[in-house]
């Protein structure tokens, strides 16, 4: 005995469970880091062109 495939779509109508506040991260501070100024302005611009 065979049975009829599912429909694919089926897992789509239902939404998932919604996510509770506990369960989420708190960000991380985000400022500019602080520039070093220890030296060459090359060794600083390749230190910083990472973003």
């Amino acid at each position: 005995m065979t049975t009829p495939p599912e429909d694919p779509r089926e897992r789509f109508r239902t939404l998932p469970e919604p996510v509770r506040s506990e369960d989420t991260v708190t960000s991380l501070d985000t400022d500019a880091r602080p520039l070093l100024d220890d030296g060459d302005a090359r060794d600083a611009l390749l230190r910083e062109a990472g973003g």
